[in-house]
């Protein structure tokens, strides 16, 4: 069924925790009475580039094509989320964070999804395997007057922003940031230890879909992914498609960064919860056959996600038999405290956010989702 704004008298009668009748479920949804439902908050996702066939990295995003995506994700169990912009001139940065904004304000379901924006790049390194999928041309050192003009055509609501610490700048920039109620993540970066650690005493809390945004051949203990694990004082955000990162791997940072510093992300670009076909991300074009991964059309190399945060949920469930309730820690409880630690808190209100999943032969499926006063129910 379509997503549905509650009324008033129903949306009071939906409580954060469960109004429990014996069989546990909410007297305001539908579910047959042999389903065996589970009640979780909802899912932030901190990292989606597009979904949905659309590309919040094209400018011309509209308030439809918004809510089409915001739909999508919140039937995926995702109830907040940042819009991601990568890499690319100022002026397409503008356009994108401009048209993102303006639909955003005239969507009343995007007001309620969209905590703020991340903006990725483009203070990242320009050395190949690092810069990933960024254009090169338009990397470049920091310049917090860009920014500014970025962060006032956004509306002040950048409050995550993806840099490597040894692009000259960076540190006194992380400060700046961090000073303003802005969250900086390490990410794209080819820093060694010390340079990793000057970040993080500068204030930096997050690596950025860590194992990812590097080169393929690294020294083997001194390099940019073991000096992120071994600093507690860094979360990780990771992609759990299983394509970014095999499950053998994911393993081994998972018990690195333990439950309280790991955040599961999506990374999602516009062809996550869409039909196979061609997708883009600003100027490239994305090949989406039928696994939640997309190749660039003229290499046919891996380029990018598009796993829905439900997914992550189930692989992570079924690789290392975790339970629900550990797995929605690191993908909403953990990113949304994270996001409480910033500007964010300010300027964006926390609703009653949650999901209810249905077991199905040993996975948990959303069911219903309902973010603020909206409503999706399958």
């Amino acid at each position: 069924m379509p997503i549905t704004e509650l009324p008033s008298s129903t949306e009071n009668n939906i409580k954060p925790e469960y109004s429990k009748r014996e069989s546990g479920i909410d007297d305001s949804l539908c579910f047959s009475a042999e389903s065996q439902i589970t009640k979780t908050s909802g899912l932030v996702d901190l990292q989606v580039n597009g979904f949905a066939g659309v590309d919040f990295n094209t400018p011309g995003i509209t308030a439809q094509t918004l809510q089409k995506a915001l739909d999508a994700m919140l039937a995926s169990g995702v109830t907040t989320c940042l819009p991601t912009l990568i890499t690319a001139s100022e002026e397409h940065l503008k356009s994108c964070f401009s048209d993102l904004e303006n639909s955003r304000q005239s969507c009343q379901l995007a007001k309620m999804m969209i905590a703020g924006y991340h903006l990725e790049g483009p203070f990242i390194s320009p050395h190949p395997g690092f810069s990933g999928c960024h254009p090169v041309e338009a990397i470049g050192d920091v310049d917090q007057d860009m920014f500014w003009r970025l962060q006032e055509t956004a509306g002040g609501r950048i409050c995550l922003i993806t840099l490597a610490p040894e692009v000259n700048g960076a540190i006194p920039f992380i400060e700046h940031l961090v000073s303003q109620g802005i969250i900086v993540a390490i990410g794209h970066t080819a820093a060694g230890p010390e340079k990793i650690r000057e970040a993080v005493e500068a204030g930096a809390m997050l690596s950025t879909h860590l194992g990812n945004g590097t080169k393929a051949e690294l020294s083997k203990n001194n390099n940019p992914i073991i000096a992120q694990l071994s600093e507690d004082k860094l979360s990780a955000s990771f992609i759990a498609d299983g394509y970014h990162l095999s499950p053998d791997v994911l393993k081994v940072y998972l018990r690195a960064k333990e439950s309280k510093r790991t955040i599961l992300i999506t990374d999602a670009t516009a062809g996550a919860a869409a039909e196979p076909g061609i997708y883009q991300l600003g100027d490239l074009e994305l090949f989406l056959e039928s696994e939640p991964v997309v190749y660039n059309k003229k290499t046919s190399r891996p380029t990018g996600s598009a796993v829905t945060m439900d997914h992550c949920v189930r692989n992570v469930m079924q690789w290392y038999k975790v339970p629900l309730d550990e797995v929605v820690t690191w993908a909403g409880f953990n990113p949304m405290q994270l996001l409480k630690s910033s500007k964010v808190s300010e300027i964006f209100t926390e609703h009653d956010n949650s999901v209810w999943w249905e077991e199905n032969k040993g996975e948990w499926y959303v069911k219903a989702a309902r973010s603020g006063k909206f409503l999706y129910q399958s």
